[in-house]
């Protein structure tokens, strides 16, 4: 009677092996394979830049879109407003920060090579009282993509104000693509 009941132990763990492997294998077989995950765009995936040639105009500003460039061979996305301030050469704030206006929130897909902008207004700072703002002119734009700790920095020779106080940048949230600049 020993040598059956090890044979049917056997048997059953055989069978149970059995069915267990055929329910992995089918298991496996009907899994549809995952999506790439897309995360937030880093500092260091992106290239920032202002363009040179100012767009719209209001009475007493112009407009400068900044662009974000996606330098990685990853697809990435960008979400809200970057940080931004103008400094000297030493990378020195000089004045506020940008302010933020208000516009819609959308979560902006960058493929490997592709842009986004943020509108920038740009108010000219002669508007302020010199002794608001003591006027000078900036070096570079420092920018925080969304959500990043990290700056970057892009040429930026415009008149800005050394003193905190007045706010004479003003940013819009990330949107697709570049942005059509009349001449």
């Amino acid at each position: 009677m020993f040598k059956g009941s090890r044979l049917i132990a056997a048997a059953v763990a055989a069978l149970g092996l059995g069915i267990g492997s055929a329910v992995w294998a089918t298991s496996a077989a009907s899994a549809a394979p995952a999506a790439p995950v897309i995360l937030e765009c880093t500092s260091g995936q992106l290239a920032v830049w202002v363009y040179t040639n100012p767009g719209g105009a209001a009475a007493g500003s112009f407009d400068l879109p900044i662009g974000f460039t996606n330098i990685s061979h990853r697809t990435c996305f960008l979400v809200g407003y970057p940080g931004v301030s103008a400094t000297n050469l030493n990378g020195t704030q000089l004045g506020s920060a940008a302010g933020r206006d208000p516009s819609p929130n959308k979560v902006i897909t960058l493929a490997a090579g592709a842009t986004a902008n943020a509108n920038m207004q740009v108010t000219d700072v002669l508007n302020f009282t010199p002794s608001a703002c003591k006027p000078t002119f900036a070096a570079q734009l420092k920018v925080f993509p969304p959500d990043s700790k990290t700056a970057l920095t892009a040429f930026f020779s415009v008149r800005v104000c050394a003193k905190k106080g007045p706010v004479y940048l003003h940013i819009m949230r990330i949107q697709a693509g570049t942005p059509f600049i009349g001449e």
